[in-house]
């Protein structure tokens, strides 16, 4: 039996020493190829497009307008790469798979935006069904390398959850009913509250010193303004001069 566990140790450390190697490829060669494409002169995803063939070659500024979050992806996928890299090393060279799993679970956050977009601009740019694949790529292998904690943890979580005293029918209906009645016994006294509160406060607010001062302002008579028009100017000047005369 003891025989048996060693070898399943055995080919389980090889299946994960393989994956590392994979990853660590895999992320040299997603850092290379989206460096090289964001860096040249024209994006490897106007390739197959046919109006940038006809157009001539685009640059990544003029992608980059026309799909926003090209460099954003761009970005994500360098520093998946890079995670994946630094994460295989430290799992190869020091056996830390406390540091390879964060790193792997850290690439996989980062690769999920550069698949969501690329796989939404296949239809558009063909070739970014690469950059795809290798987004793609990072998740699954990433995953699988984790696949031996994840399945201890599910099982670990299994029999935690059967540990577990579950209540009856009838102490469930029970506790509910508390639940419900507390809960209605608390709203009604947040109503009641507020209709003791709510006369006194208004009216605390509708006598305060700024509601006064509005109050004045508005009983304030409008000034009032000379409508005497020019006719009535004359004739006023005329009943003068006479009575001089």
């Amino acid at each position: 039996m003891a025989n048996i566990q060693t070898v399943k140790a055995q080919k389980a450390e090889k299946t994960l020493r393989l994956l590392t190697i994979l990853l660590l490829v895999l992320g040299i060669a997603a850092i290379a190829v989206a460096v090289y494409d964001w860096a040249s002169e024209s994006s490897l995803l106007t390739l197959f497009d046919a109006s940038a063939a006809e157009a001539g070659a685009e640059t990544v500024a003029a992608v980059d307008t026309e799909h926003g979050g090209l460099t954003v992806a761009y970005v994500l996928l360098i520093v998946s790469g890079l995670l994946l890299v630094i994460g295989s090393i430290v799992h190869l060279v020091k056996k830390n798979y406390r540091a390879f799993q964060a790193t792997c679970i850290a690439a996989i956050i980062f690769a999920l935006f550069p698949l969501i977009f690329f796989a939404v601009s296949i239809g558009a740019h063909l070739f970014a069904l690469i950059y795809a694949l290798i987004a793609l790529a990072i998740i699954v292998l990433a995953i699988f390398a984790m696949k031996s904690r994840w399945q201890i943890y599910i099982k670990e979580m299994t029999g935690e959850v059967k540990k577990l005293t579950w209540l009856s029918m009838k102490e469930l209906v029970k506790a509910t009913a508390v639940v419900l009645v507390f809960v209605l016994a608390f709203a009604v006294l947040i109503y009641v509250l507020d209709l003791i509160f709510y006369t006194p406060v208004k009216a605390a607010l509708n006598h305060s010193p700024a509601s006064a001062t509005e109050e004045i302002t508005d009983e304030t008579p409008a000034p009032e303004t000379d409508d005497e028009t020019p006719a009535d100017t004359d004739e006023t000047e005329e009943e003068s001069s006479e009575n001089n005369g």
